[in-house]
Parts: structure tokens; C-alpha cells; sequence
């Protein structure tokens, strides 16, 4: 029986034309600014992109970024943002993101989904658009629905953190 399942997962993959992209891991970039104008950028990107721009439905991407990794040019800043104060990394080395599902919009597309911060999960939606094999985009999240920092109990809106990523594929 378990063949059986994981036969028509394998196989069913390529009945709907949707295809697993691989990531050109050197070429990742993302980055953030917050309200406090606080920028930076965070690497080690691992993901699962399963992307058909003729069939969203069965389309979905995964990943995680290395919390280690958070850069903000300034050492104890860096330090400080991975520390149990912030991010936890020693606790929670990494952050992600699950879509839920995909949606074109005119010339973009709208992912929704479920981001993982600090092990807590919040509902988020990262509008991209998808062109000469390369991923575009950004969201906007609170800090204050995962608890980071002094801004867990500050009204979502005053908790900004803009982020923007280029993902290549192949």
C-alpha cells in the first residue's frame, strides 16, 4: 500500500505538469528593513518550489532561512537580533514560510500562507511575480504576532518589517 501512495505522489507530480524547481542557492538574495530602519539581509534559503504558472492549484512553495545567518553589517546588532531577546537562534535556528495556495493577479501572483517565526505560526501573504526563471517579491510582517523582540506587545501595525527576496531557479 505505501508503494502505492508514494508511486501515484511521485507519478502524480508529473500528470499535472507541475514540476519541482531547483534553486540557484548563490544567487538567493533577501533582504529587510524595518521601522526602526533596521536593514539587512538573511541567508542559507532551502526550499521545495513546485511551480506551473497553468495550474497554481497544484503549485506550492516551501522553505526556510538560516536565522544564524541575519546581517545587518553591524556585529552586535547582528548578535543582539539572534539572541533569546530577538530571534532565539540557539532555540529556533530557522524560519519559514508554507503556501496554503497560489492566485495570479493581474501581472503578479499572491501566495498565502503560514509563516513560522519563533515557532509560532501566523497567517501572511507574499505577493511575487515569476519571469526569466526568476522569483520576485515582498510582504510586509508583523513583528508583534511572533513575539520578537520588545515589539510582542506593540500593535501589529507598529511592528513593520518589509521583506524582499530574488529566488533564481532552474
Amino acid at each position: 500500500m505505501n508503494i502505492l501512495l508514494a508511486a501515484s505522489l511521485y507519478f502524480g507530480t508529473f500528470l499535472t505538469g507541475v514540476n519541482e524547481l531547483k534553486i540557484k542557492s548563490d544567487a538567493v538574495k533577501i533582504s529587510f528593513i524595518g521601522d526602526k530602519e533596521t536593514a539587512g539581509t538573511i541567508g542559507g534559503f532551502q526550499a521545495t518550489i513546485l511551480f506551473d504558472k497553468e495550474d497554481l492549484a497544484n503549485s506550492s512553495i516551501s522553505g526556510t532561512v538560516d536565522v544564524n545567518t541575519i546581517s545587518t553589517e553591524t556585529p552586535k546588532r547582528d548578535e543582539h537580533l539572534k539572541s533569546a531577546d530577538y530571534f532565539d537562534a540557539k532555540k529556533f535556528p530557522t524560519m519559514g514560510f508554507k503556501s496554503t495556495s497560489i492566485t495570479a493577479e493581474a501581472d503578479s501572483y499572491i501566495m498565502k500562507g503560514m509563516m513560522t517565526i519563533k515557532g509560532i505560526e501566523h497567517a501572511e501573504s507574499i505577493k511575487f511575480t515569476f519571469a526569466d526563471n526568476t522569483f520576485k517579491g515582498s510582504s510586509t510582517i508583523h513583528l508583534s504576532h511572533y513575539k520578537v523582540g520588545s515589539y510582542g506587545d506593540k500593535k501589529p501595525e507598529d511592528t513593520n518589517v518589509k521583506i524582499r527576496f530574488v529566488v533564481p531557479v532552474m
